[in-house]
């Protein structure tokens, strides 16, 4: 049956719920990131495209709350909903709706739902929810991810639940974005006595993510049980903690990518080191000199990437925590009918899958972190080695050199007393001038005063050597 074309609900009702980081350990404490308001900026125009002009004013008004909750459950404006309607829609159908954002720990959430209250809506209008996506991650571009959740009572008789929910996918989303984004139908269950499907498309990156629940009211306690409310302060936190679940995960596969990449320049500097044995000692100096401001740097890099991979597991085992604890709220709320096992299969996953590949790609890295610091040992000693050589031969150079000029200066200093009494008689013709002859004796003393220091030294060294 052709339920997109001739399906009808009741009291549609399209819900967004969002969350956005305010703070990260990278920021000094209670200073939020910087980056932290887009989520209420974003409010600001989706009611600008709808025709919202109070939603418009959102940003507004968390300013004048301080952007600080004002009670327990999260709630930041003091009224806690800001209720609103569309100046114009679709004709016969009438837009309103509601937002409540909220500020759960160290994250920004909202509820930014729209709907229909009326009695009967055709499922090809509720386009209208959702006009060119805007409700699509791609659009929000939330830090941390998004849920949308769809729910309606169904009019006449519905043959084929399953095929009624994909009918509302393609009138919410329109059949070409689920192509395109690979949506498809993940899990089935019960929620509050009625049917609800979870489409999704296993996608980690947070503004390519399209995580939605279709919610068919077909119990006559459902409406009962929804209108009380129990269950929505437990499904927010749920959610938030899937978000950050997945998020978590995502920055941990950025982290494993960015090592490897680390671990990879650190083995073509290890193979350079070996093929440095063909090099002059001037050129293995220069290059080991060159990799110790190099090297240090990937190895500081590849040292936070670990750290920032443990975080990511603890991040992923403390939201796996909190899910289950919200999860046992929400079976304690519903009814002895339900079947949120659909829920308990995300649980499964974050556990035996992202927590287990964290674990394992920490296995393989831990080991290079010592290669890094071996490496940088052994290039540093080669090269103080070598500097201590150079050292020595520098210092060994300046005593000969001081040694032979300090000698040839006190033999110049000598020769210039007795040079004008000849030694002997002389047949030259012309004299040899006293400064020529002071020079003379100098450049003699100096070159001979210098092999005698350079050959005391080497003897010296050998002696040292010896012992």
């Amino acid at each position: 049956m052709d339920y997109f074309s001739t399906g009808k609900i009741a009291y549609p009702k399209l819900t967004l719920y969002v969350f956005h980081l305010k703070h990260s350990l990278a920021q000094k404490p209670k200073i939020p990131v910087k980056n932290a308001n887009d989520l209420w900026l974003k409010c600001q125009q989706l009611g600008k495209q709808l025709g919202i002009p109070k939603l418009e004013t959102l940003p507004e008004l968390i300013e004048k709350a301080n952007n600080k909750k004002t009670s327990i459950t999260g709630e930041i404006l003091p009224e806690r909903l800001l209720k609103f309607t569309a100046i114009q829609h679709q004709q016969n159908l009438h837009l309103s709706g509601e937002a409540n954002p909220l500020e759960i720990h160290d994250t920004y959430a909202l509820d930014l739902t729209l709907r229909y209250p009326d009695p009967e809506v055709k499922l090809s209008d509720l386009r209208g929810l959702n006009p060119d996506d805007c409700l699509l991650s791609k659009n929000i571009k939330a830090s941390l991810g998004q849920t949308l959740v769809f729910f309606a009572q169904p009019l006449g008789k519905i043959d084929d639940e399953q095929a009624f929910a994909n009918a509302c996918v393609k009138a919410l989303l329109s059949e070409e974005t689920v192509q395109k984004l690979n949506i498809y139908r993940q899990h089935q269950g019960q929620l509050l006595g009625s049917p609800i499907f979870e489409y999704n498309n296993d996608t980690d990156f947070p503004e390519e993510q399209c995580h939605l629940l279709i919610w068919l009211n077909t119990h006559s306690l459902t409406t009962q049980l929804e209108n009380k409310g129990e269950y929505y302060y437990p499904l927010i936190d749920l959610l938030l903690c899937r978000s950050k679940i997945i998020y978590a995960r995502y920055e941990a596969m950025w982290c494993y990518e960015q090592a490897r990449l680390a671990y990879y320049k650190l083995e073509r500097y290890k193979q350079e080191f070996k093929e440095q044995k063909n090099n002059s000692i001037d050129s293995k100096f220069d290059n080991f000199n060159q990799w110790l401001q190099e090297i240090p740097e990937i190895s500081f890099n590849y040292v936070d990437y670990l750290r920032d991979l443990e975080l990511h597991r603890t991040t992923i085992q403390t939201n796996i925590k909190n899910y289950r604890l919200y999860l046992e709220k929400l079976n304690k709320i519903g009814i002895d009918s339900d079947n949120v096992e659909f829920l308990s299969n995300f649980l499964e996953l974050a556990e035996d899958t992202y927590v287990e590949q964290i674990n394992t790609n920490l296995a393989y890295l831990t080991p290079g972190q010592n290669l890094f610091d071996q490496m940088i040992g052994t290039i540093r000693g080669i090269v103080e080695v070598e500097q201590a050589k150079r050292d020595r031969s520098l210092e060994n150079t300046i005593q000969v050199v001081g040694i032979a000029f300090g000698g040839g200066a006190i033999v110049s200093g000598v020769v210039t007393q007795y040079i004008d009494k000849p030694f002997a008689p002389t047949n030259f013709k012309y004299p040899i001038s006293p400064l020529v002859l002071s020079l003379l004796w100098s450049f003699l003393a100096v070159a001979f005063l210098g092999s005698v220091a350079r050959l005391w030294i080497k003897l010296r060294q050998k002696g040292t050597k010896g012992k």
